[in-house]
């Protein structure tokens, strides 16, 4: 598993003194692991991947224990105590630092199947114009990884190119290994389509025209869901932001005005204002951000 060793310094030394170390203790959830780390285009092993998380969280551990330490001995003054402080802070941060890496892939993951299933229908479409010249299946592919509008799914036809071209695979393997490696369902039942059709000499033109229509049907139903979704978000927005701040002013106000703690109710309203006002607006781009569908 360990024979392709990781491109960077850090990555070498890290499957160095730990690669043996997580083949040994760690191997059981490398299927698993590797899975997704092939969906999430990261270009490691599960053994190298888990070197660098030790080799990490390790150096994280080492260097944090007794600076921590330090700190909370000078604030408590009491060596015992900053040194539990720093060994128990240490560990915490240690285990939190492992867990990042594991979940990471999934997040990655989770990422390039939204932009993957928001550029589809336009690649698609794409991929249907220039087939009807009688384009080959490999140029069509390298055509797309050109057109870096339409993100991961560039990528992913670079590497379908790649593995033709370079590594001697025949485009059904290497649609077949892209199918298995995409996180987006959708791009995978287009890809088993596409070999499916050249393995039993199919039209193209027409299965791509097909998929091209379905696609973008379905991304017209997104927006329409994702314009019904944002007018209840606005109104959300309006109703317990909006309302919900000016009733807190008013209320909060009223409330100094009758108890005289007039100090505290200019703290909490300022606050309101420069922390909570913002931070809620912040929560709610985000939100609606990450729900949107988009053709980049």
């Amino acid at each position: 598993m360990g024979e392709n060793k990781p491109e960077t310094n850090y990555g070498r030394l890290a499957y160095r003194y730990f690669g043996s170390i997580v083949e040994k203790y760690l191997s059981s959830g490398f299927k698993d692991l590797q899975a997704q780390l092939s969906k999430a285009n990261i270009r490691l092993t599960a053994a190298e991947y888990l070197s660098l998380a030790v080799a990490t969280s390790t150096l994280v551990f080492v260097f944090e224990m007794p600076l921590l330490a330090l700190i909370m001995t000078i604030i408590f003054g009491n060596a015992l105590v900053g040194f539990i402080f720093g060994l128990f802070g240490g560990i915490f941060t240690t285990i939190g630092i492992y867990f990042l890496f594991n979940i990471y892939p999934s997040i990655i993951v989770d990422e390039r199947k939204k932009k993957i299933d928001d550029s589809l229908p336009f690649a698609v479409l794409y991929l249907a114009t220039i087939s009807g010249s009688g384009t080959p299946i490999v140029a069509m592919f390298k055509t797309i990884a050109k057109f870096k509008e339409y993100g991961e799914i560039s990528k992913e036809c670079s590497r379908i190119v790649e593995e033709v071209e370079l590594m001697g695979s025949n485009i059904t393997n290497a649609l077949e290994t892209a199918a298995k490696r995409t996180p987006s369902e959708k791009f995978k039942e287009i890809l088993w389509g596409l070999r499916s059709t050249i393995t039993v000499g199919g039209d193209l033109k027409a299965y791509l025209h097909e998929k091209a229509q379905s696609s973008m049907n379905d991304y017209r139903r997104r927006l329409t869901q994702f314009t019904q979704q944002l007018s209840m978000f606005i109104e959300m927005y309006i109703t317990v932001v909006i309302v919900g701040s000016i009733f807190f002013m008013i209320l909060t106000t009223i409330m100094g005005g009758i108890g005289g703690a007039t100090g505290y109710i200019t703290i909490m309203q300022v606050a309101m204002v420069l922390i909570g006002l913002p931070f809620a607006s912040f929560a709610f781009i985000v939100l609606i951000k990450g729900m949107a569908p988009s053709s980049d």
